[in-house]
């Protein structure tokens, strides 16, 4: 507000002499009215600058000490969209930016204080989305929480570039590729999810050659136990 202040003041100077300049007489060395302006209009200017160049000084620090936080601010975001987008499972998840911004700000309140700045924000994260997510599932059907945990999981895993565009894709809508003419070699999984494995390949590299792990006879006595048990 002081940085916007000094520059409006400095504005209006500017153009008070121009003003009285426009006006003058021919003689503007006899002019006293401009002459006294000018002077005043001076020591005014360079007292505004000299406060004009500490404003913007503590406006760097301000700034600085805001974009620190901005982590948390994504965060929220991220959170804020998941919720938003509940109506779309059922039309009884309706929460508004009020509900949201009000929870936000006593979670900032609430969460643990630290001197140093990093377990600050993580104290801020951690707070903040494990608060969200106990509030909301207080709103929620029990067979609605599980999605709404995958999708919390996802957002925050796609906004920090954990999950790529491709998996994501990959996920969604599977792959454009036509694999059909890829041999099923495993006798424990079906073509479909054999076509599945190979578009999870193409998506991602740490995935790479999965496929023909289902058909190694070695880790298919692994891969059995896993496809068997009710807690893989």
């Amino acid at each position: 507000m002081q940085l916007a202040d000094f520059k409006r003041q400095l504005s209006e100077l500017e153009s008070k002499i121009l003003k009285l300049v426009s006006e003058a007489t021919e003689d503007i060395l006899r002019d006293d009215e401009l002459i006294h302006t000018l002077e005043l209009s001076k020591q005014t200017s360079t007292a505004i600058n000299e406060r004009l160049v500490e404003a913007e000084e503590t406006a760097k620090v301000i700034n600085a000490s805001r974009e620190s936080y901005r982590s948390v601010a994504k965060r929220g975001s991220v959170l804020y969209f998941v919720v938003a987008d509940l109506s779309l499972m059922n039309d009884m998840y309706q929460y508004s930016l009020e509900f949201f911004a009000r929870l936000f700000n006593r979670r900032l309140d609430k969460a643990a204080k630290s001197e140093v700045h990093e377990e600050r924000i993580n104290n801020l994260l951690g707070d903040i989305t494990a608060s969200f997510y106990t509030n909301i599932c207080r709103g929620l059907f029990e067979v609605d929480k599980l999605l709404y945990s995958f999708l919390n999981a996802a957002s925050i895993l796609r906004r920090g570039g954990e999950i790529s565009l491709a998996e994501w894709n990959c996920y969604l809508r599977g792959s454009p590729t036509d694999f059909s003419t890829f041999q099923n070699e495993s006798e424990i999984i079906a073509d479909a999810v054999f076509y599945k494995l190979l578009a999870l390949e193409e998506a991602h590299f740490s995935f790479k050659d999965i496929s023909k792990s289902f058909a190694d006879p070695g880790d298919c006595v692994t891969w059995k136990k896993i496809l068997a048990s009710e807690d893989p």
